[in-house]
């Protein structure tokens, strides 16, 4: 009976004793007259003062994200991040104050004002709160209520000493930042869990009929192949063919639409391009991007050319990988990526012995060595063991089909001088975006050399001849 009645009265007291530095707390928050006596230290009463605090962060962010929240297992590691700090801090302040029990006393009256401060702080994280244009300035004004509290704290436990105040305020301060600068976004202990999205990006993918799409494939390419015309007897043609490889990526489909379009204008080359390309929204009129209907184009074209006069211009943009095959690419079709062997005996077999093949694409430069010859010129967006930029749904270019074919050859007609000039602004690029070095790739053929300055002056003529205002050296 008597253990029971030591039991309650313990209780008793510890609760009138938590009750007291709650209410001594808030006086503490709202400026009211404060004194140490009206604080109970002990290190039961820290520890509930913690544990109390702690359920108040748990709860108040719960409720802030209802009615999905999703616990986030990082926030406990850094609220025991700040509570180290704090105490930290404490201890250190306490032996400036050469008090061990400084300690002590700011640990009570701090966790004391915390529920107040958890209240506010949650307050100014409401929605209408936030969407307000002075939300910036509480922010920063709340941050100066807290430290007006610490120094105020610190002002009664060090006896009213400024200096000593000043000086522990300080190390006070710079312990409790160290945590939000680096772990900020791991604090809330709940976040609002991620709505998924309802559309199916892969939706047009898969209702795609697999089995009519490659029986169509023969006859719009046929088709395709149809419109190209033969070459003109003494006139260097240039005979494009544009490789749009992946299909989920808008920016290859582009950039090649582009380049047709450009070379058409500005070359010569209509009724000698063709475009090969794997999007939903040519798959209707436009031949897939295909290692067989590369093949089958090539032949047609090689059979189209003069052999001895005429070039070709390839240009092959998808994504690449480290062991140097060209990612070919018709989700849900299983389609056969491109090695550079294979690239090189398709050219081969149609018969094409002049040859520029321009490749955009991450590792590309592990294709030269297959493809370099007398006379061929091989550009590669990247070297062998570098990636390449510009990839992606939103973008219009490659960073390589960008330099070359929108900076350079939008404006001169010298392929080799327009190679070595994008490799020189891609470069200048990647150095401003702080990107890592792609560092293209050009070989020329020491037989094509000639052959393309030669191509250079006939283009020059014929870009003079259909300007629409008079161009230098015209």
């Amino acid at each position: 009976m008597c253990f029971y009645r030591l039991i309650t009265l313990y209780m008793s007291l510890f609760v009138n004793n938590f009750s007291c530095n709650l209410r001594s707390g808030v006086r503490l928050g709202f400026f009211l007259p404060c004194k140490l006596s009206d604080f109970r230290f002990s290190l039961d009463q820290l520890a509930l003062l913690v544990m109390l605090d702690l359920l108040l962060e748990v709860v108040s962010d719960y409720a802030q994200v209802l009615p999905k929240p999703e616990f986030n297992l990082y926030a406990l590691p850094t609220y025991t991040l700040n509570l180290a700090c704090f105490f930290l801090a404490v201890y250190l302040i306490g032996k400036l104050l050469r008090r061990d029990f400084a300690a002590l006393q700011i640990g009570v009256m701090v966790y004391s004002f915390g529920p107040l401060s958890i209240v506010l702080d949650k307050a100014l994280a409401h929605p209408y709160i936030q969407s307000v244009s002075y939300n910036l300035w509480l922010s920063h004004l709340f941050s100066i209520y807290v430290i007006a509290i610490l120094g105020r704290v610190l002002y009664l436990v060090s006896g009213r000493l400024k200096w000593l105040t000043a000086a522990a305020l300080v190390l006070m301060t710079v312990a409790l930042s160290v945590p939000p600068v680096f772990f900020e976004k791991y604090a809330p202990f709940w976040f609002a869990e991620e709505m998924q999205d309802e559309t199916d990006p892969y939706a047009e993918y898969r209702a795609l009929d697999a089995e009519a799409l490659m029986y169509s494939q023969p006859a719009i390419l046929d088709k395709a192949l149809a419109q190209l015309q033969p070459q003109r007897k003494k006139i260097t043609d240039i005979f494009f063919v544009g490789f749009a490889a992946y299909a989920t990526e808008d920016v290859f489909s582009k950039e090649v639409d582009y380049i047709k379009q450009l070379l058409e204008e500005r070359f010569d080359t209509k009724g000698h391009s063709i475009n090969l390309i794997n999007h939903l929204h040519t798959l209707d009129h436009t031949p897939l991007a295909t290692s067989t209907n590369l093949a089958i184009t090539l032949k047609r074209i090689g059979k189209l050319m003069n052999a001895e006069e005429d070039v070709l211009l390839l240009y092959l943009t998808s994504h690449g990988s480290k062991d140097h095959q060209l990612s070919v690419s018709f989700w849900p079709l299983a389609l056969n990526d491109i090695t550079p062997e294979k690239l090189n005996a398709m050219i081969d077999e149609a018969g094409i012995k002049w040859r520029m093949i321009v490749i955009s694409a991450c590792y590309s430069g592990g294709f030269v060595k297959a493809l370099q010859g007398p006379t061929t010129l091989v550009a590669t967006a990247a070297a062998a063991d570098k990636t390449s930029f510009g990839c992606g749904t939103e973008s219009e270019f490659t960073y390589f089909g960008e330099a070359v074919f929108k900076e350079q050859l939008n404006r001169q007609s010298s392929f080799i001088t327009a190679l070595q000039q994008a490799n020189v602004s891609i470069g200048q690029r990647e150095v401003r975006e702080k990107l890592g070095a792609s560092m293209p790739q050009l070989s020329v053929g020491a037989a094509i050399e000639p052959k393309l300055k030669q191509l250079d002056k006939d283009m020059h003529q014929h870009q003079c001849g259909i300007a629409k205002i008079k161009l230098p050296n015209c």
